[in-house]
């Protein structure tokens, strides 16, 4: 007989990952200790280096960072919920920068020093792939490392001011070293795109021949960013992340991978790291976003004319929106969950599945799409729980703003989210037809069911896939091929990678819920799988109509039934918001108090003008 688990904590569990509490607390009390006021504008950069600097003293050495996904995953989420642009610095510097040194020098000893200073915090790492002068620059890398066979040193050249990289390196007088992703070049040839290590700056300012700008603006995700340049830096053989290349003493290159595009691809692998954790991070802000929208509309009254004096959770639009949020959100955490887990079984396996648009999901297909969609679900939520707060929803002090932003920034930042839902596409419209070809759920919506929505979106997807390969199949028997015969299906590529997403969104929240085993925690969170697949069938409408997965009737029952959910759920929501709301958050917020009027002129500095 299996025992019974307590609702909160089997909640907690699925929302917090296996790592005790006491992991959560110990890395909460390093982001709050000497950490700046949410108002804070002025030395972005540097406060960041300092918040690192006490992150790194709460947390493991990199490698057994690394090698865990799940306490990964749990520094992420606690550092995402509790200030999202120093989450940004830590993924730089610990999955991108320190991640790419355990996983590819030759010899991570040769490394000690700087990896030893990275570790301590002590320098602040980042990583510079992107290049400033064309769309898809991961693809045509043109800052270059070329091979002095004479000292076996490499120079590091930036050609031209299209090939500047752009990161958050602009906070100049502290020490920052840099995983600068460039072009290896030989005497005899154009050997792919690797990574090296590169010291940027120390106390005294900028190493010799290294540029930075002046930092360049982006307000959504604030961090002093900085375009970046070198001008004929030379780095020891050491500093070359060859992985299971080298260069003999004659100078020339050896390499065990088939070629330049294989490479690219293996350089760029760090990022199934980022991949694995950030659609946890994204759910924990996306719960955040949640959980405040649902505690201020609890108590935000409303004196409009239909129910005055009443809190607007009152309206069902509200309660379609907020409840539709936190449904959304629960989701998103069922995703973050599994893309872990596909990493736990398999860190650092190569499941590429070829490139048509941009090299990311050859890189990694699966944790690309969960990385595309978990960014772009939580932008959408967050930008919507902005709306319902009203003007509270938009102060940066209440943290919305910049949830949004992060995520917003994520649509093209760790691969854009276009250019992976247009090769998920390609590759899915590649594969047979299936003997069916997707059998839609019941016109009726059966009120707290698993399996009507995972129906609908697998039926959705079988028959976008099915119209994509047909049109695929007419232009090629009118001689079609390359961009000619793609163009004109671009959209529905895209179109089919969403679908393919949300398909997969939708099966492991189900599969979440049908596995829970406290009756309490189902009775809850079976009508909230049910709101999310009413809500998403709603807002994915006229593509359902379009593929005649959905019929007129039904869609006309999709707000009713979610009125019918929203009822269900209203009285049940003290554990969903006792146990989403609160783990790892950092410093309270106004948006969440009781009082929030109360709270907010309490967070704020006064200035009293003197009586006559």
């Amino acid at each position: 007989m299996i025992p019974r688990i307590g609702a909160e904590a089997e909640l907690a569990r699925i929302v917090g990952g296996p790592h005790p509490a006491e992991a959560r607390e110990r890395l909460t009390a390093a982001l709050l200790a000497g950490a700046a006021p949410e108002t804070a504008h002025a030395g972005h950069g540097r406060r960041t280096h300092h918040a690192l600097r006490r992150l790194a003293k709460a947390l493991p050495p990199a490698r057994d960072l690394l090698a865990d996904p799940y306490l990964l995953a749990l520094m992420s989420t606690c550092t995402a919920a509790a200030d999202p642009p120093l989450y940004l610095a830590a993924l730089s510097h610990y999955v991108l920068c320190m991640g790419s040194v355990l996983s590819l020098a030759g010899d991570p000893a040769e490394l000690r020093a700087q990896l030893d200073a990275l570790e301590s915090g002590y320098a602040k790492g980042v990583f510079l792939v992107t290049e400033t002068g064309d769309a898809g620059s991961h693809l045509a890398l043109r800052t270059t490392a070329r091979f002095d066979a004479a000292r076996r040193e490499f120079v590091l050249t930036t050609p031209d001011a299209g090939a500047a990289k752009f990161s958050g390196v602009g906070a100049l007088g502290e020490p920052q070293t840099a995983v600068v992703c460039a072009r290896l070049q030989t005497a005899q040839q154009d050997c792919g795109v690797f990574s090296f290590l590169v010291n940027l700056c120390d106390e005294q300012g900028l190493l010799p021949g290294v540029r930075i700008s002046a930092p360049v603006d982006l307000g959504a995700l604030p961090l002093d960013y900085a375009l970046v340049r070198f001008d004929g830096v030379r780095l020891p053989y050491r500093n070359w992340l060859r992985d299971t290349a080298r260069i003999d003493e004659h100078g020339t290159f050896h390499d065990v991978l088939p070629g330049p595009g294989a490479r690219l691809h293996r350089t760029l692998g760090v990022g199934q790291a980022l991949w694995a954790t950030l659609p946890s991070a994204l759910a924990a802000m996306a719960r955040q976003c949640a959980v405040l929208t649902l505690r201020h509309s609890t108590h935000r009254r409303s004196h409009g004319l239909l129910a005055p004096g009443s809190p607007v959770l009152v309206y069902r639009t509200q309660q379609h929106a907020v409840l539709g949020a936190l449904a959304e959100s629960f989701a998103l955490t069922c995703v973050g969950n599994a893309a872990l887990d596909a990493w736990q079984r398999a860190p650092g396996a190569a499941r590429s599945a070829g490139t048509a648009f941009s090299p990311w999901t050859a890189v990694d297909p699966v944790l690309a799409v969960y990385k595309a969609h978990a960014a772009s679900t939580t932008a959408r939520l967050a930008a919507e729980c902005q709306h319902r707060c009203g003007l509270a929803g938009y102060l940066d002090l209440n943290r919305l703003a910049a949830y949004q932003g992060f995520a917003h920034a994520f649509d093209s930042a760790g691969g854009d989210n276009r250019l992976i839902l247009l090769d998920t596409g390609r590759s899915l419209a590649g594969r047979p037809d299936p003997a069916e070809t997707g059998t839609p759920p019941p016109s009726r919506i059966p009120p707290r069911s698993l399996t009507w929505w995972p129906t609908a979106a697998r039926a959705h997807e079988a028959r976008l896939a099915s119209g994509l390969r047909r049109s695929l199949r007419r232009g090629e028997e009118h001689g079609l091929g390359g961009l000619e015969l793609w163009n004109p299906l671009l959209s529905t590529a895209y179109e089919l990678g969403e679908a393919h997403a949300s398909r997969l969104a939708a099966e492991q929240l189900a599969r979440t819920v049908g596995d829970v085993r406290d009756p309490e925690l189902a009775s809850v969170l079976r009508p909230l799988a049910a709101l999310y697949g009413v809500a998403e069938a709603r807002r994915l409408s006229g593509g359902l109509l379009a593929t005649q997965v959905l019929g007129p009737g039904t869609v006309r029952a999709l707000p009713r039934a979610m009125d019918e959910l929203c009822d269900l759920l209203l009285p049940r929501l003290r554990l969903l918001e006792a146990v989403m709301g609160s783990p790892g958050t950092g410093r309270p917020v106004p948006l969440g108090a009781a009082d929030y009027a109360r709270a907010l002129a309490d967070s704020l500095a006064w200035h009293t003008g003197g009586l006559p």
